[in-house]
This record gives C-alpha cells, structure tokens and sequence, in this order.
C-alpha cells in the first residue's frame, strides 16, 4: 500500500488510506479491500453481544456443551457470513449475507434470553 501510493499514507487518519489507493489499484481488488474492511468492522461490531451471551450463558449455568456447540455455531455462521461478504458479487449473494448476518446475531440473542429464564427460573426458551 505504501509503494502504491508513494509512501504518502496518513497515520493521523489511518482509515482513509484505503481511500488513497482507490485510483492506483484494479477496480475488482479495490472492491474486495472494500469488502474485507466492512466484514472485518462487522466482526467487531457483532463480538460484544456474542461475548456478553457467553458470559451470561456462563453466569445462569446454562449446560457447558449446549454453550460450546451454539459457540461453534457463531463461529461458523460468522466464518461463511465473512466468506460469502468477501465473495459477494451480486445483489443475491447480498441477500445470502444478510440471511447469514441474521443467523450470526440470532445465536447469542437465543442464550441471552435462554439465561435470563434461567436467572429468572423459568424453563427453556
């Protein structure tokens, strides 16, 4: 990046940089930059619930192998949603990341309310 742009990046703005390389790169790689920098903000914009749903998870003593397998399950929804933004190309696969962001978000919302019934005593969700 720096080569491209003749060692004229910016550690004062350091997110704008991509923006510099814009009209110094093929258009299809500047996409995909593009893409990987919105999954990678999405990763972390999504963790703090994910973490907070574990932790609560823990806390109501919900079963630790119910808790590992829907981890996983994160896990993986959030491996195949940051695949599918990476190689999203068209209006559909769109649609299929969304569907996979949904899942992603839905997992963590499940043991959030799954722990606070246990909190509350109540049964499962």
């Amino acid at each position: 990046m720096m080569r491209a742009t003749n060692w004229k990046t910016s550690n004062l703005m350091p997110r704008e940089n991509l923006n510099s390389l814009r009209d110094k790169i093929p258009a299809d790689i500047w996409a995909r930059l593009c893409r990987a920098r919105g999954a990678h903000l999405n990763a972390f914009e999504s963790l703090p619930l994910f973490a907070a749903a574990m932790i609560a998870g823990n806390v109501s003593n919900l079963p630790t192998k119910e808790l590992n397998i829907l981890a996983a399950e994160y896990l993986g929804a959030r491996v195949l949603y940051t695949a599918v933004y990476m190689g999203a190309r068209s209006e559909l696969m769109s649609y299929v990341r969304t569907g996979l962001y949904g899942w992603s978000v839905g997992i963590p919302l499940y043991v959030l309310i799954k722990a606070g019934n246990s909190m509350l005593g109540g049964g499962s969700v």
